[in-house]
């Protein structure tokens, strides 16, 4: 887990050119004003989609409505356009019961346990980046429920 600012994120281009690339498209003002749903930004000559953003808007909620999940083939990026919002996290252990079983076509599962409460975005241009050690549980309250507008940049690893 990395929890920075956009003004540092340029170091993120060592992970490789899909991350220089997801922080290029953070940068870019007019995706805040994207509508809510999937956005391709880069696919492999297969079709694969190697980049893509989920641009979500919601309503947080208490941490217990917050399941912890994981990834495994991409990278999480999770930035918010507007609102304020805790994210729960601790590493992904096998200890950790399974609660629903990673499903491949849609690259998630989920765990049960709490993490412990990150407020990334306490200042603006803030983002995390989650990789497939680390169960998170976004979406949280802090305290009081907010509209949120976000980005999960997904990068494939």
């Amino acid at each position: 887990m990395i929890v920075d600012t956009l003004a540092h994120a340029d170091a993120l281009a060592a992970l490789g050119p899909r991350f220089a690339k997801a922080v290029a498209w953070l940068r870019d003002p007019a995706n805040a004003q994207l509508p809510p749903g999937h956005h391709v930004i880069e696919t492999a000559p297969d079709g694969t989609e190697t980049l893509f953003a989920n641009v979500q808007e919601y309503d947080t909620r208490a941490p217990e409505d917050c399941p912890l999940e994981f990834h495994r083939r991409y990278a999480d990026i999770q930035f918010l356009f507007q609102g304020h919002e805790a994210i729960g996290w601790r590493p992904l252990t096998p200890d950790l019961p399974v609660t629903k079983p990673y499903a491949d076509d849609a690259d998630i599962g989920f765990v049960a346990g709490e993490g412990v409460a990150l407020v990334p975005f306490a200042t603006p241009d803030t983002f995390i980046l989650l990789l497939p050690q680390d169960a998170h549980a976004p979406g949280q309250r802090t305290p009081q429920a907010a509209r949120v507008k976000k980005a999960i940049v997904k990068v494939l690893l």
